[in-house]
């Protein structure tokens, strides 16, 4: 299971040691706003709002204001944002030549190459319960890289790799296809009932990921596939669909 607040953490504990070697940054309060100004003079078109959430460990830079982000901070992106790989450039260049007994790593981000896929994972918590507020769908934590033959090996369709990504299933009314806390990959692609199966859908403003099955030319049934949840109908007219679910990210304890 993924904790998004501890990637936050460390992301502002990152954040805030890169922005000590940064000149005209205040120690601590009002840093939001100098760092809102220094990536202003890059073309960032962001707000100080949206910099403060980052301080607070509300959210996290899209890709773009990250790698603007790590450039007026001097760093790395990777490192600022996952932690991976030296600080700094520079860092990697200085060890080059010294005498190891360290296995060297390259943990920089690398460009995708023929065949990858890269899905952005979004913090949001799809429940298979009784249902989370459909503004938790704002932000992408990460983005994990696969190979497009892994999902052909396992006979997944979906619209288009650009609506490939991936959620975290919440709650219990789903186990056995989808368990609590499991990354569950969906195709935003489709947006309508397209044929049985599971869905992420908006009733009764609350996200839900479940099995939707058409009942009459009027309503749904909606399913839960462990049996100790009952199934229940919902008017077509009220479903908002997002996406359907596509794979499921089991973990089995072996």
């Amino acid at each position: 299971m993924v904790d998004t607040q501890q990637i936050r953490d460390e992301f502002v504990a990152r954040l805030n040691e890169a922005l000590d070697d940064v000149p005209g940054v205040r120690p601590a309060r009002g840093r939001n706003v100098d760092v809102q100004k220094l990536m202003a003079k890059k073309g960032w078109e962001g707000s100080t709002q949206a910099s403060h959430k980052w301080f607070n460990g509300e959210s996290m830079p899209e890709k773009d204001s990250m790698r603007m982000l790590a450039e007026v901070c001097g760093v790395r992106a990777e490192w600022l944002e996952y932690g991976e790989g030296p600080k700094r450039a520079a860092d990697r260049d200085d060890n080059q030549g010294k005498e190891s007994n360290v296995i060297a790593a390259d943990f920089s981000k690398k460009d995708l190459q023929s065949g990858e896929l890269s899905i952005p994972q979004y913090d949001v918590r799809g429940a298979m319960g009784s249902g989370q507020l459909p503004n938790d769908y704002v932000e992408i934590i990460r983005h994990v890289t696969m190979h497009k033959s892994h999902l052909d090996l396992l006979g997944i369709s979906y619209t288009s790799p650009a609506n490939l990504a991936i959620i975290t299933g919440w709650g219990q009314s789903m186990a056995g296809t989808i368990n609590h806390g499991e990354p569950v990959f969906v195709d935003r692609g489709i947006t309508s009932f397209t044929g049985d199966g599971v869905y992420v859908f908006t009733w009764d403003n609350l996200v839900y990921i479940k099995r939707l099955q058409k009942e009459s030319k009027t309503h749904f049934k909606v399913i839960s596939d462990n049996r100790e949840h009952d199934p229940f109908n919902v008017e077509i007219a009220d479903v908002a669909f997002h996406a359907r679910a596509v794979l499921a990210w089991n973990a089995r304890k072996l």
